[in-house]
């Protein structure tokens, strides 16, 4: 059973799951960071609460601190504070960027 089959109006494809961790947004050749919270997270994508969402680009790199992780991400919809992001790769170390 899909979330669309618990919730008739849930459009995601993959359920998900309540967190709170620590995650960046990186972009512009990693020059430019900014600090987010995930709120929910799923097999496709997650919901990211950030002060400044509105410089958060259409596609960017989502950092997951804890785990020292990456994939790439694209915005599928944005708020003032939150975004929805879309993975778009799968999981990748990123141990150089945590130094």
């Amino acid at each position: 059973m899909t979330a669309a089959h618990v919730f008739p109006d849930e459009r995601r494809a993959h359920p998900r799951h309540r967190v709170f961790k620590r995650v960046k947004a990186v972009f512009n050749s990693r020059r430019s960071v900014i600090d987010c919270v995930m709120r929910d997270l799923s097999a496709g994508g997650a919901r990211l609460s950030c002060p400044t969402v509105a410089q958060v680009p259409d596609q960017f790199q989502l950092l997951f601190v804890a785990e020292r992780e990456m994939r790439d991400v694209r915005v599928a919809w944005r708020s003032l504070t939150e975004c929805g992001v879309q993975f778009l790769s799968p999981p990748r170390k990123a141990l150089h960027l945590l130094t």
